[in-house]
C-alpha cells in the first residue's frame, strides 16, 4: 500500500552550515495494507521528514514513494491534490480552526473539496458518533480536553475516506490514559476501515500497544525494520533490545546454583517455556526477576531463572536458555 523506495531529502544549508543537511538517507520501506508500522527513532532521525514525504508535503530529493500503486513523486500538481486527498494526517498539537466548532472543523476539508452541505453535516455526524464526540459536535476546541481535540482531528483526517493515516507524534501531547484510549482507537479505525497506518512516534509502548511492524531511524537511515513479531525473535536486533530490554544483572543467592535469562517469544497461549526446561533437564528453577508482556499478540519478555539440580544438567539448561556468557554457577 505505501512503497518508499530509496527516499533521500536534503536542506541546501542554512546560517553558517557549509554543507546541505541530509535528513533522510536511502530509505525504504513497505507498509502492507490494513497495517500500523511505527517509525521510531531519537529526535533529528528524520522521522517527521518521512512522514511529510510520504504525501509530499516534503518532496524527496531522489526516490520514489508510491501509495496505492501510484508514484507520487511523478505526479503533476493536479493529480497531486487529488491524490492527497486519499491521505489523512494528524499532527501532535491537532491544528484545528478555533472558530469552527468540532463538527465545522470535521466539515472542512469536505468544504475545500466542495462537498454539499447536507453531505458534509452527516459525514461529520457519522465520523463524530465513531470518535466517541457525537455530544461534542457543537463545542469549539477551546472547549474541549486534548483527548478530545485529537479525537476530533481523526475525524477530520478521516473526513474525505481515506485510504492511508499519517500520524505524526500523535499523542505525544497526551497524558498516557488518553494516549492509551488514542491508541485503541487508532487501532479499531484502521481494522474497521480498512485503513493503512503510518505512526511516527519516540515512544516504543506506542509500538507495542497499536502496531504490527516497526522501523527504527537513526541519523536519516533505516537500521532496523520489520513485523513486531518476527523482530523481537532476533537476538542481535536494536529494535529487539528496546522492545525487550535487558534486565540488571543478577547473582545466584545460593550456593550450587546458576542463574540464567530466558528469552521469552511465542503464542500466549503456547506451552510454557519454562515448563520445558524444567522437563527438557530435570532442574529446580526459582524466578529471581522478569518482565513478561503481549507484542503483536505473542508472549514476550525476559526472566531471571534461579537454576538447582545436577551439575550438568544446570549446564545444559543455563546453555538451552541462551545464555552462556553471563551465568555463573557458584559453590
Amino acid at each position: 500500500m505505501i512503497e518508499i523506495r530509496s527516499v533521500t531529502k536534503t536542506y541546501p544549508p542554512r546560517g553558517r552550515a557549509a554543507v546541505p543537511v541530509t535528513a533522510l538517507d536511502d530509505v525504504s520501506l513497505d507498509v502492507p495494507a490494513g497495517q500500523v508500522m511505527g517509525v521510531v527513532g531519537p529526535s533529528g532521525s528524520g522521522k517527521s521528514t518521512l512522514v511529510r514525504c510520504v504525501n509530499l508535503l516534503e518532496r524527496p530529493t531522489s526516490g520514489t514513494v508510491h501509495v496505492d500503486g501510484e508514484d507520487l513523486t511523478a505526479l503533476p500538481a493536479a493529480r497531486l491534490r487529488d491524490a492527497r486527498r486519499r491521505i489523512g494526517m494528524i499532527f501532535q498539537h491537532f491544528n484545528l480552526l478555533d472558530s469552527r466548532t468540532a463538527a465545522g472543523n470535521v466539515e472542512h476539508p469536505l468544504e475545500l473539496a466542495g462537498v454539499p452541505g447536507r453531505q458534509r453535516r452527516d459525514r461529520a455526524a457519522e465520523l463524530l458518533a465513531r470518535v466517541g464526540l457525537s455530544d461534542k459536535a457543537s463545542a469549539h476546541p477551546g472547549q474541549l480536553s486534548g483527548g478530545q481535540k485529537q479525537r476530533v482531528a481523526i475525524a477530520r483526517a478521516l473526513a474525505a475516506r481515506p485510504t492511508v493515516l499519517l500520524c505524526d507524534e500523535a499523542t505525544s501531547a497526551l497524558d498516557p490514559d488518553t494516549t492509551g484510549q488514542i491508541l485503541d482507537l487508532l487501532r479499531r479505525l484502521t481494522d474497521e476501515l480498512g485503513l493503512t497506518t503510518l505512526l511516527i512516534t519516540h515512544e516504543m509502548d506506542v509500538v507495542k500497544r497499536a502496531c504490527d511492524r516497526v522501523a527504527l531511524l537513526r541519523d536519516g537511515r533505516v537500521v532496523d525494520s520489520g513485523p513486531l513479531a518476527e523482530v523481537i525473535d532476533r537476538p542481535a536486533s536494536p529494535l529487539a533490545a528496546q522492545l525487550l530490554p535487558a534486565l540488571p544483572p543478577a547473582t545466584p543467592s545460593v550456593v550450587g546454583t546458576a542463574v540464567a535469562e530466558l528469552t521469552l517469544t511465542g503464542d500466549p497461549d503456547g506451552p510454557s517455556t519454562v515448563s520445558e526446561l524444567v522437563r527438557r533437564f530435570d532442574v529446580e528453577v526459582d524466578v529471581l526477576a522478569g518482565r513478561v508482556e503481549t507484542i503483536a499478540g505473542r508472549r514476550a519478555g525476559r526472566l531471571q531463572l534461579q537454576l538447582r539440580g545436577e551439575q550438568a544438567a544446570v549446564t545444559g539448561a543455563v546453555a538451552w536458555a541462551g545464555d552462556r556468557e553471563t551465568a555463573g554457577v557458584t559453590r
